[in-house]
């Protein structure tokens, strides 16, 4: 056979697939063909194949899984470790920018597969731009600064022109008495005080209130009527029991009892707290020199000077209970006889706090 071509034809080869479904005979013949126009110019040539579904074919290699970074210390530790079920791990190696690949036996490495990290460039240049409140451009832009060497840490400053003024905001949280500006800040209060105006400071200050006393009034029928020998010296009258109270307070005393002596004889009357020997002396009337009844007044007394703030031994402490006792004492005269007698007998226990 000839092997020089009695003609060439180029064309637009096709190839199409034909379907063939499972259990139909193979193709034994195929045909290519060929058309040409009229003037011998081709056109397009189809070949048909057939075209079968084919079995799965075997799986490919795995394909590369990263699993982060690592130190050199640490990949030696992973290699003890990993077996061909991580095969194609790779890991980035922070010491040297190499690149680990595991291949189920051992590391593969590939160095400065990695770049080193370059320089930090300049801090940012910033321009400020308008601000906007409610909608509204303000005339004055702002301003901002970036304060910070090469490579940062960078400081942004944002300085925002004049602001016009708000609306009135809503009313706040009540605030501490303590500390207003309404009330003066010279001297701190005390326990028991209260804030008063004073007209020469413009502001409320801190004071000690004029509260109202409380009275305890002791009748005649609680006196006794007592006849006592001229060897007799002494006589309890009473022994009332005070209640305790919130405060720290003071007994103010007054009263009168009637007594009966001779000429060159004298009965007084004391008034003491918790005892009728020893305790604090609170209350003292005197008697004098005569015959027949005699109306001896109880005034209040004390032994000692008093002044506000200093410590005394008749004021009784918030919360205590307490007793104030009466005694006729025979002051003069050892012949006669003495008495005492209720009637019109009387005592008046004020209660004075004391600050």
């Amino acid at each position: 056979m000839p092997s020089d071509p009695i003609e060439r034809i180029s064309v637009d080869l096709e190839v199409i697939g034909i379907p063939q479904t499972p259990g139909m005979p193979p193709m034994t013949d195929t045909y290519l063909h060929v058309r040409r126009r009229q003037d011998g110019a081709p056109e397009t040539a189809v070949l048909g194949l057939p075209a079968y579904e084919g079995k799965p074919g075997p799986a490919g290699p795995a394909g590369m899984i990263h699993k982060g970074e690592r130190t050199t210390a640490e990949l030696d530790g992973l290699a003890l470790v990993l077996g061909e079920a991580e095969l194609n791990f790779t890991y980035r190696n922070t010491d040297d920018n190499s690149q680990w690949i595991w291949n189920g036996l051992t590391f593969q490495v590939y160095s400065d597969a990695y770049g080193a990290p370059g320089n930090r460039g300049p801090a940012p240049v910033m321009d400020g731009g308008s601000v906007t409140i409610g909608g509204e451009v303000q005339p004055a832009p702002a301003v901002v600064r970036v304060d910070g060497a090469d490579g940062g840490p960078y400081t942004v400053s944002l300085e925002l022109p004049p602001l016009p003024e708000g609306p009135p905001g809503g009313t706040g949280p009540a605030g501490p008495i303590y500390t207003s500006v309404d009330v003066d800040q010279t001297d701190e209060p005390v326990d028991g005080q209260m804030l008063v105006h004073s007209e020469a400071l413009g502001k409320l200050v801190w004071a000690t209130p004029m509260v109202p006393y409380i009275e305890y009034v002791v009748a005649s029928e609680s006196f006794p009527d007592a006849n006592k020998n001229s060897g007799d010296v002494r006589h309890t009258l009473l022994a009332f029991q005070m209640p305790a109270q919130p405060f720290a307070w003071e007994a103010e005393i007054l009263g009168g009892v009637d007594v009966f002596r001779e000429i060159g004889h004298r009965v007084d009357i004391e008034v003491r707290l918790s005892s009728d020997t020893d305790g604090a002396l609170i209350g003292y009337g005197r008697g004098g020199d005569g015959t027949g009844w005699e109306r001896i007044v109880i005034n209040p007394y004390s032994t000692v000077p008093l002044n506000p703030g200093v410590p005394r031994s008749s004021v009784i402490p918030a919360g205590i209970n307490n007793s104030i006792w009466v005694t006729a004492i025979k002051k003069a005269g050892t012949q006669k006889a003495w008495s005492v007698r209720k009637d019109f007998a009387n005592l008046r226990i004020r209660v004075n706090r004391v600050l």
